[in-house]
C-alpha cells in the first residue's frame, strides 16, 4: 500500500495563484506535501478552534472554545477569498465555551451548542482576559459533573444563527434537561435536532435528547452510568437508528457504545474494559459496507488509544493501538475514503489539478491524534481496515511547515482535500484552521480535454489570515 503525500513550497505556491487567477502555466510534476493554514487565530479573533464546515458556495463556518470579544468564544466563517469573519460573540448570557461544530440546515441557518452558560449570565472572572490564560475548561475538568453545581451559571444552550446572522437560543439546559452539551447536533430530514448532553438527567451521567421544528426540547433517554456515561456524538446508521459512543460508564467505567431508537430503546453494543480501549470521545462513522469504526482516547496495548471496528454482528476488533510514535489520544472522528482512484480536475493551459485521494484497497480512514508522533502535539494518520497505518502529518506547533498544535477535528471539502482544526499551535499558539493538499499536478492525458472521469471543481489558493 502506498499514500501520496504532498509538499507545498514557493514554486508551487506561484502555480497555484497563476492557476487562480488564469494565467499561463508552464508543465509541472511537483508532488505536494503538509497542511496549508488558512487561518491563525490570536484570541480577539477567537481561540481553540474545534470544528469546520462547508457550505454548497465553499464557506466555511467554525467556533472557537474560547476568545472574542468575551473570551467565552466564538462562531466565525471563512469566506472563499479567505477572510475570516466573526459571526457572533459569546458572553456568556447567550452561551460560553461552544466545544462542537456547526450543522447547517436546509435554509441555511447555522445550529451549534456551547457547554456553558445560558441563563444566569456569563462566568467572566472564571478566566483572565488575557488570551494567554485561555485553557479549555474539557482539558480541566475531566469530569462533566464537575460542570453542574460548579459555580458556573448555567448549564449550556443550543443556538441557531439564520442566514441574515440574526442569534437566537432554542434551548437552555438547567441540569435537569440535561447539562454540558459538548458535542455536535444531528438533524433528520423532517427538521429534528437530535445531539447529547455530557451531564445532567436524572442520575447525572447525560442525556440524548431532541429537538422538534416548533424548539420543544424532549429526553429521549437518561444515562445513569451501568448504561454509560457522558454521550458524544451521534450518527444516524443505515438502519434509521441513532448510534454513538459514552465516554465513560459500562461495566469498566471506560465507555460504551450504543444503539438508540428514536422510540428511546437504548442497547448497549460494545462495553470498553481498557485492554481493548478507553474513552470513546469522538463518536462513530458507518462505512459503505455497514461496519462502524471509531477511536478510543485511551487503552489499548499502550493505554495511548485506539482504532476500532466494530461489524453489524457486534464483532470488535482494535486495528490500531497508538505507541507514542505514530501519535497518541486520537480524539477527532474518522474520515472516510472511498476505494481507488478519485478525480476532481480543472485544466489551465497544459495543467491539471488531479485530487489523488487514495490509492489502495479496502476500507480506509484518515483521523487525528492530539499528542504525540515525531514532535509529540499530534498528527494526521491514514489507517486501513487491515490496520496499516500511515502518518501524513506530524504537526510543528508555531513553526515549520504544519503550523498548529493538538488537533481535534477533521472534515472531507468538496474540492477533495481534508479540513480541521488544531487547539492550539499558529503563530500566536491560539490555535488554526488548515488544510491538507491532496492535489498532484499533472498533465493532460494525450488527447483528453476534460479528464476522464473527472467532474471540474474551481480551485482555491491558500490564504492565510492573520
Amino acid at each position: 500500500m502506498k499514500i501520496i503525500r504532498f509538499k507545498i513550497n514557493a514554486p508551487v505556491r506561484l502555480s497555484l495563484t497563476c492557476l487562480a487567477l488564469g494565467l499561463v502555466l508552464p508543465a509541472y510534476g511537483k508532488v505536494m506535501e503538509g497542511v496549508d493554514t488558512l487561518v491563525n487565530f490570536n484570541g480577539k479573533d477567537g481561540a481553540q478552534p474545534q470544528s469546520v464546515i462547508e457550505d454548497s458556495a465553499g464557506n466555511f463556518y467554525g467556533t472557537t472554545a474560547k476568545g472574542g470579544t468575551y473570551n467565552m468564544g466564538t462562531v466565525y466563517e471563512i469566506k472563499q477569498d479567505g477572510e475570516l469573519v466573526t459571526l457572533q460573540n459569546f458572553n456568556g448570557a447567550n452561551g460560553a465555551d461552544p466545544e462542537a461544530g456547526l450543522i447547517l440546515g436546509p435554509d441555511g441557518s447555522l445550529y451549534g451548542t456551547t457547554r456553558a452558560g445560558g441563563i444566569g449570565g456569563g462566568h467572566a472572572g472564571v478566566r483572565g482576559s488575557d488570551p494567554k490564560e485561555m485553557v479549555s475548561d474539557a482539558k480541566e475538568m475531566r469530569d462533566p459533573k464537575d460542570m453542574v453545581g460548579s459555580g458556573l451559571p448555567g448549564d449550556g444552550t443550543v443556538f441557531k444563527i439564520a442566514p441574515n446572522g440574526a442569534f437566537s437560543t432554542l434551548v437552555f439546559f438547567n441540569g435537569a434537561n440535561g447539562a454540558v452539551p459538548e458535542s455536535g447536533l444531528l438533524m433528520d430530514p423532517n427538521g429534528n435536532i437530535y445531539g447529547s448532553t455530557l451531564a445532567g438527567g436524572a442520575d447525572n451521567d447525560g442525556t440524548v435528547f431532541k429537538i422538534s421544528p416548533n424548539d420543544t426540547l424532549s429526553t429521549l433517554v437518561t444515562f445513569n452510568g451501568t448504561n454509560g456515561a457522558n454521550p458524544g456524538s451521534l450518527v444516524l446508521g443505515d438502519d434509521g437508528n441513532l448510534y454513538g459512543t459514552a465516554n465513560k460508564g459500562g461495566t469498566s467505567a471506560d465507555g460504551t457504545v450504543f444503539e438508540l431508537t428514536f422510540a428511546g430503546k437504548l442497547t448497549t453494543l460494545v462495553t470498553f474494559t481498557g485492554a481493548n480501549g478507553a474513552f470513546p470521545v469522538s463518536g462513530l462513522i458507518q462505512s459503505q459496507d455497514g461496519d462502524f469504526y471509531g477511536v478510543t482516547s485511551d487503552g489499548g496495548a499502550n493505554n495511548l488509544g485506539t482504532v476500532f471496528k466494530l461489524t453489524s454482528d457486534g464483532s470488535l476488533s482494535t486495528l490500531i493501538s497508538f505507541n507514542g510514535t505514530d501519535g497518541s489520544h486520537p480524539d477527532s472522528g474518522l474520515v472516510e475514503w472511498n476505494n481507488g482512484y478519485f478525480y476532481m480536475v480543472r485544466q489551465s493551459q497544459n495543467l491539471y489539478v488531479r485530487s489523488a485521494g487514495v490509492q489502495w484497497s479496502g476500507d480506509t480512514f484518515v483521523g487525528t491524534t492530539s499528542s504525540g508522533g515525531a514532535n509529540g502535539i499530534g498528527t494526521i494518520y491514514r489507517i486501513g481496515d487491515d490496520g496499516d497505518l500511515v502518518t501524513i502529518v506530524a504537526f510543528t506547533g508555531n513553526r515549520g511547515v504544519d503550523l498548529g498544535a493538538n488537533p481535534n477535528s477533521l472534515v472531507a471539502g468538496q474540492d477533495g482535500n481534508l479540513y480541521g482544526t488544531t487547539t492550539n499551535g499558529g503563530y500566536d499558539n491560539e490555535g488554526t484552521v488548515f488544510r491538507l493538499q491532496l492535489q498532484l499536478w499533472l498533465l493532460p492525458v494525450s488527447g483528453s480535454t476534460t479528464g476522464e472521469g473527472a467532474s471540474s471543481i474551481d480551485f482555491r489558493p491558500p490564504v492565510i489570515s492573520h
